[in-house]
């Protein structure tokens, strides 16, 4: 048995997407392309790996299998590469994020990448999205994460956001909701407000913050619950949802935008850094 790298890491960006079409337009292939390839590895381990449910598909029980070494063997695949190349790209990198990766993703990330690449400073900046698209435009940052499409950058995961709780917590049957939100220029805030309101359930906001480690400490501490990207949920809360009464959230598009091209090398590369720590965590 043979299993390719490049139909591995299609393999991840299906089951991540849970379609043929959307996981073509992230690894840069047709749908027919994807299918062949997820064909290909299906013929090589000799099992189905995903069952088809309409336009959507899931993984199959030998796909769940897979998917957990896949991950694995394409991480120390890449683990590899990186060692074995000497890179030797020198370099400053202004990077921009808002806050809601600041302390999921973003810190293994960039401990990584500093580990490959010691000679390449990453300068970080935390604003909303659209200050960070902005800042990309006039060329004040390098490369920028934003979580909604504002105009052209490539969509590189697709998160959903969440209710977050701390698992003691009881959602009250007679009285309002205690929220914990970001400030009013926060999207997410926009959207778990305007959906409590569409439920007709009553809230109210107890804890503001701009720092996503004052959301959660506030949610740890049984204050509230608060709406946050599923990639960044600690793993000592929970999520809740409506078998808790809770409206469904809508899920962020996360785009990465860099400067106008040419790109240099060292922004190509710490984009494509980006990009696979998304999918890793995915």
């Amino acid at each position: 048995m043979n299993l390719h790298i490049d139909f591995l890491r299609t393999f991840i960006t299906v089951a991540e997407t849970k379609g043929f079409t959307k996981a073509g337009r992230l690894v840069n292939r047709s749908q027919s392309a994807v299918s062949m390839q997820i064909k290909r590895l299906e013929d090589e381990v000799g099992k189905p790996l995903f069952e088809r449910i309409g336009k959507t598909v899931k993984l199959t029980t030998d796909g769940n299998l897979l998917i957990g070494y896949t991950r694995r063997i394409v991480k120390e695949h890449d683990d590899a590469v990186m060692a074995l190349s000497k890179p030797a790209l020198k370099g400053l990198i202004r990077f921009g994020s808002p806050e809601h990766y600041t302390t999921g993703v973003l810190p293994t990330l960039l401990a990584r990448f500093a580990s490959s690449y010691p000679d390449v400073l990453v300068e970080m900046r935390c604003e909303n999205s659209d200050v960070i698209k902005n800042a990309v435009d006039k060329g004040e940052l390098d490369v920028g994460l934003c979580t909604q499409t504002h105009g052209g950058g490539q969509v590189i995961y697709h998160d959903p956001v969440v209710w977050i709780a701390d698992p003691g917590f009881l959602v009250p049957k007679d009285k309002s909701l205690p929220l914990a939100v970001f400030e009013e220029d926060c999207i997410f805030r926009a959207w778990a407000l305007k959906a409590l309101e569409k439920e007709g359930t009553e809230y109210r906001i107890v804890y503001v913050s701009r720092s996503m480690s004052g959301i959660i400490d506030a949610v740890r501490a049984g204050l509230a619950i608060a709406p946050i990207v599923q990639s960044n949920v600690p793993s000592d809360l929970t999520t809740l949802g409506p078998e808790n009464g809770l409206p469904v959230l809508p899920i962020s598009d996360i785009v990465l935008h860099t400067a106008k091209s040419p790109v240099p090398e060292t922004v190509a590369c710490f984009a494509d850094h980006l990009i696979k720590s998304f999918r890793e965590k995915g």
